[in-house]
């Protein structure tokens, strides 16, 4: 008999993994109904899908932009859509055929009466928070402005991804116009010049030496350097896959004074918003500090975001939890005091949350008025540099001349 692997609710709300024999999906599923249970993934043992391995997961299949997602469903629903309308005009308008799948996996499960977090949680690349503060949306009623606040976060991350980016494209292109230039002067300039140092007893200068060796390697193996750039892109982009080698490469940056507080703060900053939406949806305080610290994922701060949900749940006020972890500055505090006396938490967090990502947005855009001209400058000493060895080694010349 056939085996099907699924992942469900239980009734106490938690989450169940499993597998259960059956003739067809509609058997299992009604053996998993029998159980008591609310499967939202179920799939045949040794399929794709059954082992995690769907084409959305695939090293280059283009993922579902939630950003886009959420702005278009927020329209939709606050226009009277209901939720099935809504997704099924987005699947509509979506170009991308994987996406176009992915939407279409969320529509069946919400056609077929499961909730939206239900359906939405069939995808791997929509976190546990989200998926909580869409059920508290669904549950209050709120779902349209749920939506409309998941969209202005993913916009925010855009816009600063976008940014850096956008810094950085300049100083990449002179590192590329250096390299060039590096090849130009080991394939033309160099040849010219060793023929005068073979006859004479005067080493070679250490610049035409690692000169005429970039050229022997260029000109001896002309795939050489188009192999090493697709194997660093290949080990760059099954890296950025892998949660252990985020992590590494998290604590070697947190190392760093200035990238360190930056991404401390933005990490506050989702953290904090997370929680206002949450709250204020009604979701409990230490479910709303769980599902807050899922936003972080696997940084290097998640112990210590995880801390707060135990002291909490001990008896300390949320203000005071938060103080002694020493990962909110003083204002946050204040302000979360404010609102556990006035009885407005949800509002206060927001308020929190948003002056920690006014700050972060200010320091980033400091950060990176002053990375370019930085770049420049280092880039520029270097290119000076093997200017000046080049013509200290055709001065030289004279040197051999005149001997």
């Amino acid at each position: 008999m056939p085996e099907f692997a699924y992942r469900a609710y239980l009734p106490n709300g938690k989450h169940d993994v499993g597998s259960v024999d059956a003739e067809t999906p509609q058997g299992a599923a009604r053996e998993l109904a029998r159980r008591g249970l609310k499967p939202y993934h179920l799939a045949a043992v040794g399929s794709a899908r059954a082992l995690g391995l769907s084409s959305s997961k695939s090293l280059f299949s283009k993922s579902v932009d939630l950003g886009k997602l959420f702005s278009d469903l927020a329209v939709l629903l606050n226009a009277g859509f209901t939720i099935d309308r809504a997704i099924a005009a987005v699947i509509a308008s979506e170009a991308d055929a994987s996406r176009r799948k992915s939407l279409q996996g969320i529509l069946d499960l919400t056609t077929a009466g499961r909730s939206v977090a239900e359906a939405f949680s069939s995808l791997a690349t929509v976190p546990t928070d989200v998926i909580a503060l869409l059920a508290s949306g669904e549950r209050s009623g709120k779902l349209p402005l749920v939506c409309q606040r998941l969209a202005e976060i993913y916009e925010a991350r855009a816009k600063r991804r976008s940014a850096i980016v956008s810094a950085l494209a300049y100083p990449v292109f002179l590192l590329a116009v250096m390299g060039a230039a590096l090849l130009v002067l080991a394939l033309v300039l160099v040849p010219a010049l060793e023929p005068i140092f073979e006859g004479a007893s005067t080493p070679k200068p250490l610049t035409i030496r690692l000169l005429s060796g970039l050229g022997a390697a260029a000109t001896e193996y002309p795939a050489l350097f188009p192999l090493i750039a697709i194997i660093a892109l290949l080990v760059f982009l099954m890296a950025n896959r892998s949660a252990n080698t985020k992590k590494r490469l998290l604590s070697w940056l947190l190392r760093t004074p200035l990238v360190g507080s930056l991404f401390k703060e933005a990490t506050t900053a989702r953290y904090l918003e997370s929680l206002s939406l949450l709250l204020a949806n009604g979701v409990a305080m230490t479910e709303a500090l769980r599902l807050s610290t899922g936003t972080v994922g696997n940084s290097p701060f998640a112990p210590q975001l995880a801390q707060l949900e135990n002291d909490v749940g001990s008896g300390n006020r949320l203000h005071e939890a938060l103080d002694k972890s020493k990962m909110f500055n003083n204002s946050v505090v204040s302000l979360v005091t404010l609102g556990e006396d006035a009885n407005s938490l949800p509002l206060m967090l927001e308020r929190a949350a948003r002056m920690q990502q006014t700050e972060l947005s200010k320091r980033i855009e400091n950060f990176l008025k002053l990375l370019t001209p930085t770049l420049t400058i280092l880039l520029g000493i270097l290119v000076g540099s093997l200017v000046i060895s080049v013509m200290t080694t055709i001065l030289s010349i004279n040197d051999l001349a005149l001997k």
